[in-house]
């Protein structure tokens, strides 16, 4: 009998296994803005009660979010972002930029974000570890 060899998993698929349902980057979204207790998310996203204790338990695991109470000994938790949270940051920004590019509904809400400093559009861009731009056909993305 010959041996499977175990399936190679590229990072965008490793990723999705995270953060490629339907709610876990909208989770991610609150959070980021602050909106960090459970029944504000809940309110928030218009979730079910045992779908976001699911995808806060993943995103915790994944230690994407940290969970710690509202108060000491207090039941009740706060979510909050980790570093590995905050470094999705770019992928929401690149997200949000290429729904506003090719959405049919041109007024969808958070269709930019904004530079506070300067009031700019934020895009994210290609570049490589010199800090110049990468053209698509320099990219190599073999695994």
């Amino acid at each position: 009998m010959r041996e499977k060899k175990p399936a190679v998993q590229c990072a965008i698929e490793e990723a999705l296994s995270v953060i490629g349902d339907r709610w876990s980057l909208l989770i991610v979204r609150d959070v980021m803005r602050g909106v960090n207790r459970f029944d504000s998310l809940q309110e928030s996203l218009q979730i079910s009660r045992n779908i976001l204790t699911q995808r806060l338990n993943t995103l915790e695991e994944a230690g994407i979010l940290v969970k710690t109470p509202i108060k000491p000994g207090a039941r009740r938790m706060l979510y909050n972002a980790t570093p590995k949270c905050i470094a999705l940051v770019p992928t929401l920004v690149s997200l949000i930029d290429w729904s506003a590019r090719w959405s049919e509904k041109p007024d969808t809400r958070w269709a930019r974000v904004i530079d506070k400093r300067t009031g700019e559009p934020v895009t994210v861009d290609l570049v490589g570890k010199d800090g110049e731009p990468v053209s698509l056909l320099d990219l190599d993305l073999t695994y």
